[in-house]
């Protein structure tokens, strides 16, 4: 280490004055290298208090804090450490975010195929009618599978009350057909109720894709088909109902409805079923009324329906419209609420 010594007479004013001089430059110069080695740090306490520091003390490094220059300037700031709340919904932005690219990744694909299937709105109303009478014909199908049991009630109808006139037991096997023969029927008009909700699903589909389609060509939006938006299936011979109280004083109200629209005395009430009989010149009448449920907690659905033959030609299509009003009635009669007593 190199050593250096200074030799002055301290006894002359002259050189005194010059001594303290270069002791306060080197006194100075010392102070200015020693500040501008020493690095500043602002931070803010928990109660929000700001502080100025040499180093940031360890129990205050996750509150983050800014690096100073010798003349004040922020130089570097670190934010403080998030929480774990903070970290979780940083997660969930993420994951939103990745959420919504993908729905319109998503969508963007979807437009293009769509312009690409279909030329024209006309395009998509026989898409839509194509399906909608796929489940038309299975719905056929049940009507027809509803008639067959329908004669067969008949005719096990008949054989019970043969043997209730001639006082003869009635054997287990009957009543067992008969009721078989009447789940049957409900069943299948359970089945044609779930088709009526599937058509109606369908409609609302293609009026989404209508007005997307109509948007992406740049043209009118079509009018909305479906008659329900709202998903609740609206039929004028459908009546549904939750609590057994009220259920089954809509099944009183119902069984009224139809018996004063029957013109013959005949009739066939078993469990959750009523076959009443119109008939006329022209034409044979059915009236039947189901009671559908099918499962416990699920609603209880009342639902009439209208069969007609000619007499004449055999024909199936019902051509009294008294008796097709009566049938698109009965929702509007069953639910209206009985007059209060006078």
């Amino acid at each position: 280490m190199a050593r250096f010594r200074l030799r002055t007479n301290l006894k002359s004013p002259s050189r005194r004055l010059w001594l303290g001089f270069v002791l306060c430059l080197a006194i100075g110069t010392w102070l200015a290298v020693g500040v501008a080695q020493t690095t500043l740090y602002r931070w803010v306490d928990e109660s929000g208090a700001v502080h100025y520091t040499d180093q940031v003390p360890p129990g205050q490094v996750k509150q983050g804090h800014t690096k100073l220059s010798p003349e004040g300037i922020p130089t570097e700031t670190v934010p403080p450490t998030p929480t774990e709340q903070e970290i979780e919904l940083a997660r969930e932005q993420e994951r939103q975010k990745a959420e919504e690219a993908r729905r319109i990744a998503q969508q963007k694909a979807d437009d293009q195929r769509l312009v690409k299937l279909y030329r024209s709105i006309d395009d998509l109303v026989l898409a839509r009618e194509g399906k909608v009478a796929a489940i038309e014909a299975l719905s056929q199908v049940q009507r027809d599978g509803i008639r067959v049991q329908q004669e067969r009630l008949l005719t096990l109808h008949q054989q019970l009350k043969d043997l209730e006139r001639t006082a003869k037991p009635i054997p287990d096997e009957l009543k067992r057909e008969i009721d078989r023969a009447g789940t049957l029927i409900r069943n299948s008009y359970a089945a044609i109720i779930d088709q009526e909700f599937q058509k109606t699903a369908i409609r609302r589909e293609f009026d989404t894709i209508m007005a997307r389609f109509s948007r992406l060509k740049k043209l009118p939006e079509p009018p909305a088909t479906s008659p329900d938006p709202a998903g609740e299936l609206v039929l004028g011979n459908l009546v549904s109902c939750q609590r057994s109280e009220q259920c089954s004083a809509l099944w009183d109200r119902a069984l009224a409805y139809v018996r004063t629209q029957a013109n013959t005395k005949d009739e066939i009430l078993g469990a959750g079923l009523l076959i009443a009989f119109q008939t006329d010149e022209r034409e044979h009448r059915r009236l039947t009324l189901a009671w559908i449920q099918q499962s416990v907690g699920q609603p209880v659905r009342l639902y009439l329906d209208l069969q007609c033959k000619n007499r004449l030609t055999g024909s199936l299509v019902c051509i009294d419209q008294a008796a097709i009003a009566h049938r698109d009635g009965f929702r509007a009669a069953v639910m209206q609420p009985p007059p209060s007593p006078p």
